[in-house]
């Protein structure tokens, strides 16, 4: 059976309490542990803060517990990051292509990355049936 020893769990959530400053996305601690019990296959984190530092010892933090990759940009005076953390390498190598290819615009290939995060196909079709993403054409 795949690890998901409750040991390292435990040192994942207070790993996690150390970063509440920039993991301000509602449920995303809940999620990235979802990822780390193999109910997620990833999970991406949009990380926008002043504190490039701090986002940088998070992913090094993380690495002891995921595969992880990132885009970053710059939005102003802020560091902005799009951070994906999985326990599966060629789910986080894709993740992390296909965010290159199209500049972090998930919506460009909102199908995918949909999937890659655990939606499942009916909640994924629904998703890219919205008006704003019809122009990319993600389904049939």
């Amino acid at each position: 059976m795949a690890d998901i020893d409750e040991k390292r769990i435990r040192k994942l959530v207070k790993v996690l309490a150390n970063y509440s400053s920039i993991l301000i996305e509602f449920g995303i601690k809940d999620q990235i542990i979802k990822t780390f019990k193999f109910e997620k296959p990833l999970t991406s984190i949009e990380i926008v803060s002043e504190e490039n530092d701090k986002i940088k010892q998070f992913m090094k933090e993380m690495e002891e517990f995921f595969f992880i990759g990132n885009t970053d940009y710059e939005t102003d005076s802020q560091f902005s990051s799009l951070v994906f953390v999985s326990r599966f390498k060629n789910l986080l190598d894709v993740a992390i292509s296909y965010t290159s290819m199209h500049n972090s615009v998930l919506d460009k290939f909102a199908d995918l990355s949909g999937i890659l995060t655990g939606y499942s196909p009916k909640e994924v079709a629904e998703y890219c049936s919205e008006e704003r993403l019809k122009k990319y054409n993600l389904i049939k």
